[in-house]
């Protein structure tokens, strides 16, 4: 029980923060879906693939890696090791996304017209790396923070994060909104102005709560290397994933205008399914991110003392927990989506939407939790493999089925691949523990 207890402690304060932060986005998508419609909301969705190319690139793989090397740092009693790792990684990080974004700037003109072939991206694209630094910090601070034991810096840095945002679209959007050339603008104005909000506090609760310790027995050079040897496979790893998720992400609206013969109709269709559908249906998923993100050491944990028991008592319970939950949100998506639409945005393709991927639920809500469990687990490259041939099929999907029958090509492709890679996953994991 009493290895239970900050683990509990932790995953609640996480998904009070992961869902005030959830509202106070659905409050932000709904007033930017009526500022700046569909279309714009479609061109705001669009940058992201680029943008998180370079999350995967330059902190990703890292922050991963800080926390796990900070938590047996801090276990084995070495806390001013621990706060020089976090400095040499944020210097690392630092460099690396200083020179994606502004590579990233200096040739948004060039992805805008010929990757995203969508000229209103170009500005959104320029403004949005600047937060990408500043994102890399904040990362680096709160992986040292929970490698600590500790949430509650990452819990309040979301939570201010998110009200600032939304109440820096509201201010511009009263103010000088009609002067911007492109009205997805507004919208990333808003992710620079919480982002940078958010890191302040972050470097002020960091420095405020910094104590005296000992010099670290470890070197620059020692630590660099432990840093590196464990973050760089992970980073492969997120980033082999992320460009296939991009590479998805551009061919979608592509192949809907195929289908249209209107780009500015399939722009418009993306906008509704990215900007208003998947956030709701993946609203739940608030709770079993939450769960994965502190369920990652107690499994290594477990794992590395060889207690079988506390592994198995970790994986079968949380895997029961996020079937029930997936369960529940099949049953209510499916019942309630259309008026959901309706009502909040005004949209019956949304409801429609949201009725026809209610299905997923189960798939989606779970395939996160084992994906943890696996990497915990040390089965890093396995799940690479599986999230590869996962994405591979919805790309297969998207390229060859939706010129022939539209949206719905995208929604039957995200089915064939949520359930492939809840199988692989969840074969994969029997296979290891029956091993033990």
């Amino acid at each position: 029980m009493k290895k239970a207890g900050p683990f509990i402690h932790g995953t609640l304060i996480l998904i009070t923060a992961n869902l005030f932060a959830r509202l106070m986005g659905f409050y932000n998508r709904i007033f930017l879906a009526g500022l700046i419609g569909a279309h714009q909301m479609g061109v705001y969705q669009l940058i992201f693939p680029i943008y998180l190319v370079g999350f995967s690139l330059c902190f990703q793989g890292f922050q991963t890696a800080l926390s796990k090397i900070v938590a047996s740092k801090k276990a084995a009693g070495q806390e001013a090791s621990a706060r020089k790792i976090l400095k040499i990684t944020v210097y690392f990080t630092m460099m690396l996304s200083v020179f994606f974004s502004v590579f990233i700037f200096f040739t948004a003109d060039e992805i805008g017209r010929t990757f995203l072939k969508e000229t209103d991206c170009i500005p959104c694209l320029k403004l949005a790396v600047i937060a990408l630094p500043m994102v890399g910090i904040k990362a680096c601070i709160h992986s040292w923070s929970l490698g600590m034991g500790h949430s509650e810096l990452p819990a309040l840095s979301l939570c201010i994060e998110q009200i600032a945002r939304v109440a820096s679209i509201f201010l511009i959007s009263i103010t000088f909104f009609a002067r911007l050339p492109v009205a997805a603008l507004i919208a990333v104005a808003g992710m620079v102005i919480g982002e940078f909000i958010s890191l302040c506090f972050t470097l002020f609760f960091y420095f405020f709560s910094k104590k005296t310790s000992l010099p670290s027995r470890d070197s620059s050079e020692s630590l660099f290397r432990e840093l590196f040897d464990l973050g760089f496979p992970l980073t492969c790893n997120a980033l082999s994933v992320t460009l296939l998720q991009s590479v998805q992400s551009i061919l979608i609206p592509m192949m809907l205008t195929r289908f249209y013969g209107n780009q500015h109709e399939a722009v418009e269709i993306y906008g509704v399914l990215t900007g208003m559908t998947l956030p709701f249906l993946l609203f739940p998923s608030t709770i079993t991110g939450s769960l994965s993100v502190m369920l990652l050491p107690k499994v290594s944990a477990a794992k590395t003392e060889g207690n079988h028991k506390l592994l198995y008592r970790a994986v079968r319970y949380p895997v029961f927990f996020c079937l029930f939950l997936g369960f529940c949100g099949f049953f209510g998506f499916f019942t309630f989506g259309p008026w959901i639409g309706q009502l909040v945005f005004g949209s019956t393709i949304c409801g429609d939407y949201l009725r026809s991927l209610s299905f997923l639920c189960p798939f989606l809500y779970l395939s996160g939790t084992l994906a943890s469990i696996l990497n915990g687990m040390g089965k890093t490259k396995a799940t690479l493999f599986h999230n590869s041939i996962s994405l591979t099929v919805q790309i297969l999907f998207i390229v060859f089925v939706i010129p022939i029958y539209g949206i719905r090509g995208y929604l039957w492709g995200m089915m064939t691949s949520s359930l492939l890679l809840v199988t692989l996953n969840s074969l994969h994991l029997k296979k290891e523990l029956y091993r033990l």
